[in-house]
Formats: structure tokens, sequence, C-alpha cells
């Protein structure tokens, strides 16, 4: 098997080939990227296992063609656990001391994670994908571009552990598109219309949602919506910051209306996300 030592060092000492015989594995020394295929990964059905890396499962068993952000698992190093079984996720595991650095640029502590829940933007799909092509394909120079990527994935997995999961999507290569996507990520707390967005990238309303809809799926008053909830379910997770506060932070006009989004949208109350994540 290609890289087995590296493989090896990131898994840990117990793994065998045929443990991922089923498995597709894109490995530097600092990350890798596992994808089970045709079955179970025999390693992550051993109970009470654990690893020498971080582990990140990010899940895609209820995946739907308008799902911006998966569910995504984080454990710390040495802490055993038992994985569910299956192959509709992708596995990271990033080495102990290379993610603790980065780590500690935003915090002044490491917590223990034992599958700590977050969300995570579906546009990491990109750079993982980008990651395996490239290590797959072996050109010349790959370490160096493969390193850089892992970088890349590895800050923006800690971002959205620590809750910026909306600032790691993906920005248009159009212009208009991405000047309207940064406006609204900047300004979600203000009265924003689409001229005023059409304005910003020299188009007409009508050409920013013909193109922003191309593009994205949806319009831009839905993606700004979509920003405004983001920033809600941040500020859900502090204690100190009423349901009314939060609606007119990010630019609901009323509690009403940002509750009857956030139920249609996220699937429970403001109330029942809050209690969810600090009761």
């Amino acid at each position: 098997m290609k890289d087995f030592d590296i493989i090896n060092d990131l898994i840990g000492t117990g793994v065998t080939e045929n443990d991922l015989v089923f498995v597709d594995c894109y490995v530097r020394p600092t990350l890798g990227i596992f994808i089970p295929t045709a079955g179970e990964c025999g390693y992550a059905a051993k109970p009470g296992h654990s690893h020498p890396s971080y582990m990140i499962v990010i899940s895609f068993e209820h995946k739907s063609d308008r799902q911006t952000h998966y569910r995504a698992e984080i454990t710390s190093p040495d802490v055993p656990h038992d994985d569910k079984t299956g192959f509709h996720y992708y596995c990271l595991l990033i080495e102990k001391n290379y993610f603790e650095k980065r780590y500690l640029m935003y915090s002044e502590k490491i917590p223990e994670f034992n599958g700590q829940p977050f969300e995570i933007c579906s546009d990491i799909l990109k750079a993982l994908n980008t990651f395996v092509f490239e290590y797959s394909k072996s050109m010349p120079n790959s370490d160096i571009t493969l390193d850089a990527q892992a970088e890349i994935i590895t800050h923006w997995i800690i971002r959205s552990i620590m809750g910026e999961t909306f600032d790691m999507r993906a920005v248009s290569s159009d212009y208009s598109v991405a000047r309207a996507q940064h406006y609204m990520e900047q300004h979600y707390a203000e009265n924003i219309t689409v001229s005023k967005l059409a304005a910003l990238g020299y188009v007409s309303g009508s050409c920013l949602n013909r193109k922003f809809k191309k593009e994205t799926g949806i319009t831009p008053i839905e993606y700004l919506i979509e920003i405004r909830l983001e920033r809600a379910k941040t500020m859900l997770k502090r204690k100190n910051i009423s349901v009314t506060e939060v609606a007119l932070r990010c630019g609901f006009g009323s509690s009403a209306h940002f509750s009857s989004c956030f139920q249609n949208r996220v699937g429970v109350s403001p109330t029942e996300y809050r209690d969810k994540y600090i009761g």
C-alpha cells in the first residue's frame, strides 16, 4: 500500500493493510483523508480504538441537494471511541503537533474533544477533493501543493469548530456575485435590497438574481437569510444574549420573524437550539 508508514503514523500502530482494503487513503505526514468506498473500515470497526492524531469525521448520511452545511465531529488523540460503521463519510486525521500549533493561533488552550459535534460548510468538499485529486495524480512538486492544501483545510476545520462556518464558504469567480456575497457577509444586520447589491457589481437586479441563483441555487435574499441564521446560531450559544436581541443583531425585523425563519430552515426553534448547545 502506498505511503503505509505515514498511514500507520496517523491511524495508529495497530492498523493493517487488510483493515483498509475498502478505504481510499490520501495522506501527507501532517494530514490524511480516508474515504470508505466499497465497504467498512476494519480499524474503525474495532471497539474502543484510538488514534495518535486528531480525528474529524464529516458525515453525509442525510445529504440533500440544497444542503449548505454538514455535521462533523472531532476526537482528540488517544481518546478511545467507537466509530459508526458505514461508508457515507470522510475521515480526516491531522497530526497532533501540527493541529495543536495551529489551534493555539486561535485560542489560549486546547480542549480535549470527545466526539464534539460542529457544523462545517459543504464547500470544504472542494478543498478535500482537490487534495485527493492532487495526491492521486502524483504530479511534480505535489508534496508542496498538498502541504499548502493541508494548511488551508486545517485552518478551515479549526474555524468551523469555533463556529465560523459561514466565513469558510467558497466565493464566486463572478465579480458581481462575489461582491454581493462579500457585502452581505459584512453588512448582514443592515437593510439590504437586491438593487443595492446589483449596483455594487454594476449589473441590474434581474441580472444579479439570475446569475446568483444559477451559481448558488438560491437568490441573494435567501443567501442573506442563511448568513443571518448562521450568525444567529453562534450568538444563541451565548447565555447572556436574549433571543430578541439575537434577532435584532442579525437583521431580523422582529423576534417572531426570526423564530419563523429559524424553525423553517433549521428544524427547531431558537430556544430549542440554544438548549441543545448550552443546556
